[in-house]
């Protein structure tokens, strides 16, 4: 069964084994949008990350923070007002917090997963001509030399799968959802970057956020 506390020790996991496989990319796989949304765009959003682990949950927080303020959006870090997630739990909380902060949204965010997909890279031959007018002997000679086949093999790419929903706290309604997938994220902190980078644009395109473009 996927539970929070299983979230958290993968997103631990996945920070302290960096995925070192393929090519690093983040895209936004899916998302809706609330129809007939009759309400101004947000200045100011809270995040809450729902990782139970504080450490790895502030991490995460910061630095999606830090990529919105480059964007012109300002998103307010959960955990510095939170820090205990299980509190969470308690609606008086939050209630709290978005009366403090005056966020005008809440974006949450959660884990939903790691997969790994395998696949098979065809074996690879590079090939020289036999002459060239170009090529003088030792030139023929080098790269003939260094024209190793390579053989085929099954490797795997990692799939990061998390899962948005923003709420705004006027109505208490769901005005977006979206869930972002990472390919094989060669930096944490880059993978964070790409994800919020994603989110953000998409809320903001929507005409949900304030905020202009990169500072």
């Amino acid at each position: 069964m996927f539970t929070p506390a299983y979230a958290a020790r993968l997103l631990v996991a996945l920070i302290l084994a960096l995925l070192a496989t393929g090519c690093s990319s983040t895209k936004l796989a899916q998302s809706w949008e609330a129809p007939d949304v009759n309400e101004p765009a947000a200045k100011k959003i809270l995040l809450v990350a729902m990782i139970k682990d504080p450490v790895t949950r502030r991490f995460f927080e910061e630095h999606f923070v830090a990529e919105a303020k480059k964007r012109g959006v300002e998103v307010i870090p959960s955990s510095e007002y939170i820090p205990q997630a299980t509190d969470h739990d308690e609606k008086e909380e939050i209630v709290r917090v978005v009366r403090e902060t005056g966020a005008e949204g809440v974006l949450l965010a959660q884990l939903k997963g790691v997969e790994k997909k395998k696949k098979f890279v065809p074996s690879r031959l590079d090939w020289f001509p036999d002459t060239h007018d170009d090529v003088v002997f030792y030139d023929h000679y080098y790269r003939n030399y260094r024209a190793i086949y390579r053989p085929g093999y099954v490797g795997a790419d990692n799939y990061f799968n998390m899962q948005f929903r923003y709420f705004s706290t006027r109505s208490e309604k769901m005005l977006w959802a979206g869930n972002t997938v990472t390919k094989n994220p060669r930096s944490v902190i880059r993978g964070i970057e790409q994800i919020a980078d994603e989110v953000i644009s998409d809320l903001k395109s929507a005409g949900l956020l304030e905020g202009g473009g990169l500072l």
